[in-house]
């Protein structure tokens, strides 16, 4: 037993003595210093503000479009024929051809027999006329000879007195002319034509099918009439006007077309924020496709007490960096116009150093040196 106190006795105090020394040691160990990192200094472009009047312009691109485009209908019932043209998809035609036509013969030869009943009832009070409406009979004898059950009726005669009004109500005659005025104009809705110089650019219905009043068959565009939509930018829209010309160029730039501004929107459209103006394409020797991207050149702008710099230089919309006393520091400004490269402003005072490239995590107050 005692042998044993002794043996753990002696473990103990070696394992004192080692942590001692251990301690010791450790002391003896010299201190390493650490290093300082060099301060990197950030270098940025910037250039000191000279205001003056700057002449611009910028350029948009937008989609040409017809001006004029219609869903045809028809007003009646009845199997659709064929017209002048084929009833096809990318046919073209001109001004006032016909396009197709109802079947109507049936509703043609219910006309001629109410023009027939009509000349019956024209007949058979032109003995009363002669008799009691003496001075008006040549004129209802005129009427009489000129109709004709193939053709439209032609004016009925004026009534010289209430007697005579109340002499041809009581006997129909005007009810009957003005129903049958009215056939005349539905018949003619079995025709459609060609209401300008276009091109199908959908056929919804074959011809022989039957085509119901209301329900779309086609589609058309006017070729002829033009017009280019471009969205531009709030910022610039205020250097625009109604009737400004300009050049158009299309996507390849190998042609130069003219246009003039018709209309201005007066709202902003919610997708792309910007706001539409519409060009009217002059006529040329070029042809111009609906569908097609074209790129306007708005050009001749005076912009006074201004400057420009890169656009990217701008952030958060109006905001930029000046260099102030080594540091930067954010500064609202007013854009004046958005190029595809450049930006034009005003705001910040003259003379001060403003930075004309695009910062990745730049904050207030970071200390920067100018780029010579």
């Amino acid at each position: 037993m005692k042998r044993k106190l002794i043996i753990i006795g002696s473990v103990i105090v070696i394992l004192i003595l080692s942590f001692v020394i251990m301690g010791s040691l450790s002391k003896m160990k010299p201190e390493v210093k650490k290093e300082e990192k060099p301060l990197i200094k950030k270098f940025v472009k910037a250039s000191q503000i000279k205001y003056g009047e700057i002449q611009t312009e910028f350029k948009e691109t937008g989609r040409v479009s017809s001006q004029n485009s219609i869903d045809l209908s028809t007003e009646v019932r009845g199997k659709i024929l064929l017209g002048a043209i084929p009833f096809k998809k990318g046919q073209s035609f001109k001004q006032g051809q016909l396009l197709l036509k109802i079947y109507n013969e049936e509703a043609q030869l219910a006309l001629q027999a109410h023009k027939s009943r009509f000349l019956n009832s024209l007949a058979n009070i032109l003995p009363d006329i002669k008799i009691d409406f003496n001075e008006n009979y040549n004129t209802w004898i005129e009427f009489f000879e000129s109709v004709d059950i193939q053709k439209s009726l032609p004016q009925i005669p004026e009534p010289k007195s209430n007697k005579e009004k109340i002499f041809l109500a009581s006997r129909n005659i005007l009810a009957d002319y003005y129903t049958i005025k009215s056939e005349e104009i539905t018949l003619s809705k079995y025709y459609i034509f060609a209401p300008f110089n276009g091109s199908y650019t959908n056929v919804y219905i074959e011809t022989g099918a039957v085509a119901n009043p209301g329900v779309r068959i086609a589609s058309i565009i006017r070729t002829d009439k033009l017009e280019l939509e471009i969205p531009v930018e709030t910022e610039n829209i205020k250097h625009l006007s109604v009737g400004q010309n300009l050049k158009i160029l299309p996507s390849n730039e190998e042609k130069e077309f003219s246009g003039r501004i018709t209309r201005i929107s007066n709202f902003v459209d919610p997708q792309t924020q910007s706001i539409s103006v519409f060009i009217d394409l002059a006529k040329g020797p070029n042809k111009i496709y609906q569908g097609e991207y074209m790129k306007a050149i708005f050009s001749d702008i005076k912009i006074k007490n201004a400057v420009e710099i890169p656009r990217n230089a701008v952030f958060n919309q109006n905001q930029v960096f000046v260099v102030k006393e080594g540091k930067l520091k954010k500064q609202t400004v007013n854009v004046l116009m958005l190029n595809e490269e450049t930006a034009i402003i005003n705001g910040p005072e003259e003379g001060a150093n403003i930075v004309t490239e695009a910062l990745i995590n730049a904050v207030d107050n970071m200390e920067v040196e100018i780029l010579k």
